[in-house]
């Protein structure tokens, strides 16, 4: 298995074990809850940006546009991206964010800008909150 492989499915492991812990978990979460989405970004804008000096800006696109399962998962990506932005907008608008500036960073960063939105407005719910 190569190196690629390997990390590929530890943040796959990482993901579903993240998702069933919150799926059971019964009550708030009392810790800082904009913490975990920041703790999720970090390493992920992390190895974006290793990617984006060892490979380029596009980088990314001939591995997209060069098979059908490329392009299955850029648009799979695109339309995860897209229902996660829709479902979380009216929580930010709620809690006091433009969602015209939120929409701009998820349309060019993708998951971390959706990320970054999701941290700010759980930060924003809990401050209102207290």
């Amino acid at each position: 298995m190569s190196h690629s492989e390997l990390i590929a499915l530890a943040g796959f492991a990482v993901a579903a074990i993240a998702m069933l812990l919150v799926t059971q978990t019964k009550e708030r979460v009392s810790l800082p809850a904009w913490l975990i989405p920041a703790a999720v970004v970090i390493p992920f804008a992390l190895w974006t940006g290793l990617a984006i000096v060892e490979e380029g800006l596009f980088g990314f696109l001939p591995m997209l546009v060069g098979s059908q399962w490329g392009l299955q998962v850029w648009f799979d990506r695109w339309m995860s991206v897209t229902a996660a932005f829709f479902l979380l907008q009216n929580r930010a608008r709620a809690a006091g964010m433009k969602s015209e500036v939120w929409v701009l960073a998820v349309i060019f960063t993708g998951s971390i800008g959706l990320f970054l939105m999701l941290a700010r407005t759980v930060y924003l719910e809990r401050k209102a909150a207290v």
